[in-house]
């Protein structure tokens, strides 16, 4: 039985929690999670189909926590799913700090490029997939939320150069549509122009499961 690596990053909640369950069920998969912390579901896994590589997306020694990669990887294919990125704040261009600034290129773009960067680099030899969830808010202006919209926008187009430079592997853009998470409580309790149409999907039921996204896009993938 052929073994493929997922290289998840915030696996430990939301769409990156529930693609670690859907993984689980398999018999020909080693997940390793990218996360700052761990579910206590997680942490009875087998070692040999889990692996938590503990770090923060914000963490400028992200590159050095990356070459435990290289000693634990299973199988000739490794499919990096680029989950991970945070919405906050949702403000005024004006209103937004320095620090919220650096946070969001750290863990919405830059960590998105030194794993795929690495991924290239040292297992360039083996079958690739890269898969970034992105939004519709890549392609949408949406009032008070100029970091998100700007950095999936960024690593959208940043995945499709990357396609364009190594056509032997496979790149997708994923938008997974709007999920039942904690990122979209979040968005309900903001004060943002658009706050109500998000509240509208919450009450009238339209929000996705996580579990069903994640399974429809490991299907996609395969």
């Amino acid at each position: 039985m052929e073994i493929k690596t997922f290289i998840i990053t915030g696996a430990n909640r939301g769409l990156g929690e529930a693609f670690v369950d859907v993984l689980m069920k398999r018999k020909d998969c080693f997940v390793i999670s990218i996360s700052r912390s761990i579910t206590e579901k997680q942490q009875n896994y087998s070692v040999e189909n889990f692996y938590f590589l503990e770090a923060d997306l914000t963490d400028n020694i992200l590159d050095k926590k990356l070459n435990i990669i290289k000693k634990i990887v299973k199988g000739n294919e490794i499919c990096f799913i680029n989950n991970a990125s945070i919405i906050e704040p949702i403000l005024k261009i004006e209103d937004i700090s320095i620090d919220a600034l650096d946070q969001t290129i750290l863990v919405n773009i830059k960590s998105t490029i030194l794993i795929s960067k690495y991924l290239l680099l040292h297992f360039n030899n083996l079958k690739l997939s890269f898969v970034n969830i992105t939004s519709g808010a890549a392609n949408r202006a949406i009032s008070n939320w100029s970091l998100y919209c700007s950095s999936k926008a960024f690593i959208q187009m940043f995945f499709r150069v990357a396609e364009s430079e190594y056509k032997q592997h496979r790149f997708f853009n994923i938008d997974p549509g709007v999920m039942d998470t904690k990122m979209q409580r979040s968005i309900r309790e903001s004060d943002f122009p658009d706050v109500l149409n998000f509240q509208n999907l919450k009450k009238d039921e339209k929000l996705k499961s996580p579990k069903v996204v994640a399974l429809e896009i490991i299907n996609t993938i395969k």
